[in-house]
């Protein structure tokens, strides 16, 4: 009888035990889902601000992604889970579902494992008084590590480390559910900051310092720095740091070297797309066409117009569908400007190559007002989304998709008029045309016709040029102006009608710009550029790549 009762009051403690365990582990968790009911579906506004106040008051930093979606207004209800949502920017009735809430923070994904998007009548939204979403702000910087903006998030971590009340252990909750690399690389950052701070011992700052080091953030040269401002340094510790310093700051010089030869790269893409066709008209009529510049400014209103076409008409809202579009109907619009002004005007002034330069500035005028007077001083073209981002290679060295795909534009259509010109009767004829006219004229070559088809193609690749410049500038009447002088600078040095000095010269000009900017301010940089090529031009008055023999003497 003893041993039953003993055995019994066994059972009856472990019993107790393990309800105490449950009620400690999971009694928390228990009361947080039901407040957060409470907060979705109240009995009254009392009862949801009352809710609120208890989850505020909340030690578990599961919650601080439910008080963010409450402070931000993207609480919703989807098929009885607690999410985060906000509206689809390709989708103007969606809604874009981010995350789950508690108890589980993870993301919401479709089929193809890609962000998923949901229509409007498939979420319950979940008003929030604003008095309420006020006092969740007051958390502050906790709640914004949970943002579901990433830039937010992202500047977050950096408020963190000017906050006493932020532990380590939440930026590592924080850490272990964050997905966007630029947030990670911040977040990453302002943790090893924090665990060096609390560091000891030398090895210990070391070992941290190298971890700060290791994820290449913006800001890791100067959080280096500032720690060895701080006092009680040992020695050694401080010139460990300023190795580091020192070592990153090198590094950082190297790539900042590197992104600027890479915006030397697309800017020179731009200028050999405009003076491709400025070259071949100068070199084959000699005319001085000055609203060459505004034919860039037509193919980028073709692309604007392209853009209001599919979404106001179609009602095609992809950035992607209307772009592709445009690429070819800014050549085709732009190449029929430039053939009318050939028919109106230029035919008549061939023979008068100052009369053509005052007729076409002219045209260069009305051309801008007219352009001012339909679409107004500035309009934006929105960026296609399968060129937005880019890659990241670390904070000094990035390489944007839009300006990438302008240097791959740039060879694709440099390639096509190089094989045009060397490879195609219509090429042999404009050659034949540019070396020597009257005797093209005497072998039965239609040289007005010939006129026509190179103003054409002239035209074109410089309104194809104004497509790629949406894409990384504003639309503006006079944006040609810009571009108009660096164009015609490139065919002179490379060589009238010469296909590879405008390239060369082009890249010369292009690269040169950006370096030098780096060094002076823009417009001392650009006079520099124009000191070094009068210089230039004095030794090679006829180009990098002068014409040779008999058509050279003439």
């Amino acid at each position: 009888m003893m041993t039953n009762n003993v055995q019994a009051l066994k059972t009856f403690i472990w019993g107790i035990l393990c309800c105490f365990f449950y009620v400690t582990t999971y009694g928390s968790q228990d009361s947080i889902t039901v407040f957060m009911q409470q907060v979705a579906n109240p009995s009254g506004e009392v009862d949801r601000s009352e809710a609120i106040q208890k989850l505020l008051q909340q030690d578990n930093p599961a919650v601080l992604p439910f008080l963010a979606a409450v402070q931000n207004s993207t609480l919703y209800i989807w098929k009885d889970e607690l999410v985060v949502a906000r509206k689809d920017a390709d989708r103007p009735e969606g809604y874009m579902v981010l995350r789950k809430l508690y108890p589980t923070y993870t993301m919401v994904l479709d089929d193809e494992q890609q962000p998923l998007s949901v229509s409007q009548e498939e979420l319950q939204s979940v008003p929030i008084a604003r008095p309420d979403r006020l006092s969740v702000s007051g958390l502050g910087v906790r709640t914004n590590l949970f943002n579901p903006n990433t830039q937010i998030r992202a500047a977050s971590y950096l408020e963190a480390l000017q906050s006493d009340d932020i532990a380590p252990e939440l930026l590592s909750w924080a850490l272990s559910h964050e997905d966007d690399p630029k947030v990670l690389v911040a977040g990453r950052e302002a943790y090893c900051y924090f665990q060096m701070t609390k560091a000891t011992t030398t090895s210990a700052i070391t070992a941290w310092a190298d971890s700060l080091y290791n994820t290449g953030g913006n800001n890791t040269l100067q959080l280096l720095q500032n720690f060895r401002k701080r006092d009680g340094l040992p020695e050694d510790a401080s010139a460990y740091l300023l190795s580091k310093s020192e070592k990153l700051a090198a590094k950082s010089a190297w790539m900042e070297r590197i992104q600027n030869v890479f915006s030397g790269l697309s800017l020179a893409s731009i200028l050999i797309l405009i003076s491709l066709g400025l070259g071949i008209v100068y070199g084959l009529a000699g005319i001085i066409n000055m609203a060459h510049g505004e034919f860039l400014m037509i193919g980028a209103y073709a692309t604007f117009s392209v853009q209001l076409l599919f979404s106001n008409v179609f009602g095609i809202q992809s950035s992607d569908w209307f772009f592709l579009a445009a690429l070819p109907l800014s050549f085709i619009v732009a190449g029929s400007a430039g053939l009318l002004l050939e028919r109106l005007v230029v035919r008549r002034l061939y023979a008068k190559p100052l009369d053509s330069l005052l007729a076409t500035w002219g045209v260069s005028l009305i051309l801008i007002q007219l352009a001012r007077w339909i679409f107004g001083d500035m309009t934006a073209v929105k960026l296609p989304a399968i060129l937005s981002g880019g890659i990241y290679i670390n904070p000094q060295l990035v390489l944007p998709y839009n300006r990438l795909f302008i240097i791959v534009l740039t060879l694709i259509i440099v390639a096509i008029v190089y094989w045009v010109l060397m490879h195609t009767r219509l090429g042999l004829q404009i050659r034949a045309v540019t070396q020597n006219r009257n005797m093209s004229a005497c072998l039965g070559i239609d040289t007005k016709r010939v006129n026509a088809i190179t103003f054409f193609m002239g035209s074109g690749l410089a309104g194809l040029a104004g497509c790629a410049m949406t894409l990384i500038g504003n639309v503006v009447p006079d944006m040609g102006q810009s571009y108009i002088v660096d164009s015609f600078l490139m065919v002179v040095i490379g060589g009238v009608g010469k296909i590879v000095g405008i390239i060369v010269s082009g890249l010369g000009i292009g690269i040169s710009s950006k370096i030098l900017e780096a060094f002076f301010e823009a417009v001392y940089g650009k006079v520099t550029i124009l000191f070094i090529i009068m210089i230039f031009m004095q030794f090679r008055p006829k180009g990098l790549f002068p014409d040779k023999g008999r058509s050279a003497e003439e």
